[in-house]
């Protein structure tokens, strides 16, 4: 979902910064190289968290029967299983729609008039 409202957000504000483009693809290219390589040490941190919590006994995928590897918010103990169950499948449905968003967005930039709704 994050990559969905990345791409839709220079569209309508922009900030200060090296990026001067609003153009998804054109800004991925000008990002400076200090952004991409904090942003991979970001990943591979939680990518650390992750396997640390599985190593625990942890689950990162939402299994229902083990405690969560990253809890921020400590919800996922309160929760009965029908709870956690309604929660794993809201997450799936708003992953597949995210997928279709930024399907959506890729298939516009790249083939001009294959979405309707997102013609300039």
């Amino acid at each position: 979902m994050l990559a969905v409202v990345g791409w839709t957000f220079p569209q309508f504000w922009t900030l200060e910064g090296p990026v001067k483009t609003t153009d998804p693809i054109k800004a991925f290219f000008e990002a400076d190289t200090q952004w991409w390589a904090q942003f991979i040490i970001f990943c591979a941190t939680i990518e650390g968290i992750k396997y640390r919590g599985e190593m625990e006994g942890k689950s990162f995928t939402g299994e229902i029967d083990k405690e969560a590897c990253i809890d921020w918010t400590g919800n996922w103990a309160k929760m009965t299983d029908t709870q956690k169950e309604d929660m794993a499948m809201k997450e799936l449905k708003n992953a597949r729609l995210a997928m279709i968003g930024i399907a959506g967005y890729f298939s516009a930039t790249f083939i001009p008039g294959s979405v309707p709704l997102l013609n300039n």
